[in-house]
């Protein structure tokens, strides 16, 4: 029974660590319209590296899921 337990436990685990999720930047620039740039099917590792992105340029962004 706990070999069965383990092993669902393991498989939950890998189900929450590889959902993939999609974001949005949108960038607001004085005097235009606000640009969206939409990023889907992003897993953690690559949403953190396109928030850095977002956050951090000239014109900055606000990012956000969806």
């Amino acid at each position: 029974m706990k070999k069965v337990l383990f092993v669902g436990m393991v498989f939950g685990a890998l189900a929450l660590t590889s959902c993939k999720k999609d974001y949005t930047c949108t960038y607001k620039v004085p005097g235009s319209p606000d640009n969206v740039v939409n990023y889907n099917d992003l897993k953690k590792g690559d949403a953190e590296d396109a928030k850095k992105a977002c956050e951090s340029g000239v014109v900055v962004g606000t990012w956000s899921s969806k």
